[in-house]
């Protein structure tokens, strides 16, 4: 009879230590882990260094890859990183405000989940009279949740609204007639493809947005703004920079200049066409034209990173592709169809309006619509011998250059080139482009003009073309 005791007793005694192991094993696999929202750097403390940290990853000065990260910082746990993050941090490392707490558990590795139930298993468990395991014990905890990861927002198209009145053109300088010389009149600064920077600042004076700026300038595009921007960009040098600090100092370069800090639409707008346009290169600029910026973050204006930092990550598409974003100066008050600069037509790149630029000096002070350049008949053979030694130059420099067809952008008489004639050779398409670029070395401002030759008499030789 105690021989069955001592039987029952150890039966027992084996059960409860396996009802026992289980419990130990649910306590150390599923332990309970706090989470303090504010805490980026793990410490289980939130401090100002914290806070400053989530700032400037809300800044895009800085970013965050790992999701446990993510979820800490994410104070108010709405799956983004906001400025409301970094300030509740702040107010937390400050003891404003309790800190957010939040308790998760760690769930049961496979492994040890099985190990368990072989043990609870493995105990002898036939008597009727044992205390049964419970059924409802867990073997594994509840899965922690991870902030989502947000999705590319899509912005509604804004229709193409923009009404400007036209201005009168203003005057042609007056400009110095010497002898047996070309005067070359220009419109406009630029290839005159896309935003025209100038013209963008006048269009924000008169109440228009960014959107509306871009839809205007880039027809028919729509935009995605990605959540977590492109974090590291390569410049043509071959170094790695911060694509936010990139884009600020682009900006600050290219248009903040000749900028007032309530122009911030005509920023904004430069920032999406500079990160389209960078896009478009896969964050890797090709060479030092593509886009100027600043030697250094310390010279970018506060309104410029505020304008930035809001639209960082925007660019445009058109039926669902990345677009090229160009921009440049100012035009001659209507932009230029990409297949005079480039050669091949795009249909977001058609002539708009933009009269604004018309009235450019009154944006600046200094920049002037219309530009006339003189260069001697000697400088105009080097030039163009230089280009094409094979063209065959008349004695009489009046028959050396001859526009063809232009697109009438100022009038019948003046446009943006499209087709020429240098001696016995036609240039046509990008005929305008070449002659600034390629043969002239950039010293005329646009590929919008019209030339006169003035012979040794002080007689002039219109050069142009009138177009019907």
């Amino acid at each position: 009879m105690r021989l069955l005791k001592n039987k029952i007793f150890m039966r027992l005694l084996s059960v409860v230590l396996a009802v026992a192991f289980v419990v130990v094993f649910y306590c150390f696999g599923v332990a309970a882990v706090d989470i303090v929202k504010g805490d980026f750097d793990g410490n289980g403390k939130v401090s100002s260094a914290d806070a400053r940290q989530i700032l400037r990853v809300v800044a895009r000065l800085d970013h965050i890859y790992d999701a446990d990260v993510f979820s800490r910082c994410d104070v108010n746990g709405d799956g983004y990183l906001r400025s409301d993050d970094a300030r509740r941090a702040l107010r937390t490392a400050a003891r404003l405000e309790p800190p957010i707490i939040v308790t998760e558990t760690e769930p049961l590795t496979d492994s040890v989940a099985q190990q368990t139930a072989a043990q609870v298993s493995a105990a002898d468990t036939t008597s009727s009279e044992l205390i049964p395991i419970p059924s409802d014990l867990p073997v594994t905890a509840p899965s922690v949740t991870t902030a989502p990861v947000p999705e590319p927002t899509y912005i509604i198209q804004p229709v193409d609204d923009v009404y400007m009145e036209k201005p009168y053109y203003p005057a042609i300088p007056s400009y110095e007639i010497k002898p047996d010389s070309f005067v070359f009149i220009t419109f406009g600064y630029g290839h005159g493809v896309g935003l025209s920077q100038y013209g963008a600042i006048g269009m924000a004076r008169h109440g228009y947005n960014y959107l509306q700026i871009l839809a205007h300038y880039f027809q028919g595009v729509s935009f995605i703004k990605e959540t977590v921007p492109v974090a590291v960009s390569t410049l043509h040098t071959g170094e790695q920079v911060d694509t936010f600090e990139l884009m600020c100092r682009v900006v600050q370069q290219e248009i903040a200049g000749v900028t007032k800090s309530t122009d911030a639409e005509a920023v904004k707008a430069q920032a999406v066409a500079a990160y389209t346009l960078l896009k478009s290169h896969n964050f890797r600029l090709p060479n030092q034209y593509t886009m100027a910026y600043t030697a250094s973050m310390s010279s970018v204006r506060s309104d410029v990173i505020a304008a930035v930092s809001e639209v960082i990550g925007t660019y445009m598409i058109y039926n669902g592709q990345l677009i090229s974003a160009p921009f440049f100066a100012y035009s001659a008050g209507v932009t230029t169809d990409a297949a005079t600069v480039w050669g091949t037509a795009s249909p977001y790149l058609r002539p708009v309006t933009s009269y604004y630029d018309i009235d450019v000096r009154t944006y600046s002070g200094y920049a002037d619509l219309i530009n006339v350049s003189t260069f001697s008949s000697d400088l105009m053979r080097k030039y163009i011998k230089s280009y094409d030694s094979s063209i065959a130059l008349a004695d009489d420099p009046a028959q050396w250059i001859q526009v063809l067809a232009h697109d009438m952008a100022v009038s019948p008489e003046i446009g943006y080139v499209s087709a020429m004639r240098l001696g016995n050779k036609v240039l046509t398409g990008t005929a305008g482009q070449v002659f600034r670029m390629n043969i002239m070395g950039l010293s005329i401002k646009s590929h919008c003009f019209t030339v006169i030759y003035y012979d040794n008499n002080l007689v002039a030789h219109n050069c142009g073309a009138v177009m019907s």
